[in-house]
Order: structure tokens, then sequence, then C-alpha cells
């Protein structure tokens, strides 16, 4: 038995790390300290799986009504923030307004490239020193 668990042993040091192959590699290049780096992102996706299970579980179970209803609800939101997660693993575009495992943060967004119209003015809603700051 020991001989079994030795060899064993051997070959979970000798295996590689995951590949990910259909992580786009910007994606890949994130620090683990990263907001959206691979590995909250997986974590954040198997708490979302797990919920949706749950969820479709206490659906079945409910009877007709309000409570029916908001649970409905919150099933399709969780289904859509996991597509939102699979687009953003394949194609490294978060998509999403909130992130974090129940959505509980919300995206702030840069600009990286102003617009400018007719006269050459910059096109903006909000006064010049607020998108300075950034």
């Amino acid at each position: 038995m020991s001989d079994k668990v030795d060899k064993m042993a051997k070959v979970r040091a000798a295996k590689k790390p995951a590949e990910y192959k259909n992580v786009h590699p910007d994606v890949k290049e994130l620090d683990d300290d990263n907001y959206l780096s691979l590995k909250k992102v997986k974590e954040w996706e198997k708490h979302n799986k797990d919920r949706v299970k749950e969820l479709k579980y206490q659906i079945r179970r409910a009877d007709k009504g309000k409570e029916k209803d908001v649970l409905a609800r919150e099933l399709r939101n969780r289904e859509a923030y996991l597509r939102s997660i699979g687009t953003y693993l394949e194609s490294g575009v978060w998509l999403d307004l909130f992130y974090g495992q129940d959505q509980e943060n919300r995206m702030r967004w840069k600009t990286i490239a102003y617009a400018y119209d007719d006269e050459g003015y910059m096109k903006m809603d909000k006064p010049l020193d607020f998108y300075e700051d950034d």
C-alpha cells in the first residue's frame, strides 16, 4: 500500500501546472493580487455555479408566489454573470458593470482615448478635473 502512495506522491510532484488553453493570454498574465486575476475569477465562477445549482433546487421546492419570483430573478442574474465570466476568460474583456464573488463591487471605467468635437474641444460629460485625477 505504501508503495502505491509513494508512486502517487512522485507522480503528483512531477505534474505540471494547468495550462488553460481556453483562457485569454491577458488574463493569464495578471498577478494573483489583481482584482480580475484568473485565480479570483475562477473562485467566483465556482461559487456562482454552486449557487445556481442551489437556486434551481430551491425554485423546484418553492410554492408559487413572490418568493419563487425572487429566486428566479436571482437565478437569471447569476446565470448572466456566469456568461460574463466565461466571456472574460475567453476574450480578456470584462463586460459586466459589477465584479466580485456576489457582484458586490462596482466596476470603474477609465477613458484611454478621448473624443473631440468639430471645434477641437474634448467631449466630456463631467468637468475636466474629474478626468485628471485618474
